[in-house]
């Protein structure tokens, strides 16, 4: 079975290709899968605690201060790396809805570069 939260951050940041300051309005979708043997993926409440604690480091923050090169990869490969030790985790989505814009870091990317 899969479960997935959706949560929402507003940041600014600046990319050598896209210098100066600016912000942009994200959605987030972590997903996780497994057995809910005891009716649950992952607990709902602990889910919710985690992504809000991460959802809230994000939120209106100069994103430079926390990852070193902010672009939208990097973005979910943070969150990958905040969420992994719930278990289970199997994927983030990382969208820019104002442009149709997105990237997905899952598992396989993961085990790829050593983050699983």
């Amino acid at each position: 079975m899969k479960v997935f939260k959706q949560f929402t951050f507003d940041v600014a940041h600046s990319l050598p290709d896209w210098p100066g300051l600016h912000g942009h309005s994200y959605t987030a979708e972590v997903w996780f899968e497994g057995s809910a043997t005891d009716g649950y993926v992952v607990p709902e409440g602990v889910l919710t605690h985690q992504i809000e604690a991460v959802r809230s480091r994000l939120d209106h923050t100069y994103l430079n201060d926390l990852i070193d090169l902010p672009t939208s990869e990097n973005i979910a490969r943070w969150i990958w790396q905040q969420l992994f030790p719930i278990g289970s985790l199997v994927k983030v989505r990382v969208f820019r809805g104002s442009i149709g814009f997105g990237v997905e870091y899952d598992l396989a990317d993961a085990r790829a570069e050593g983050m699983a």
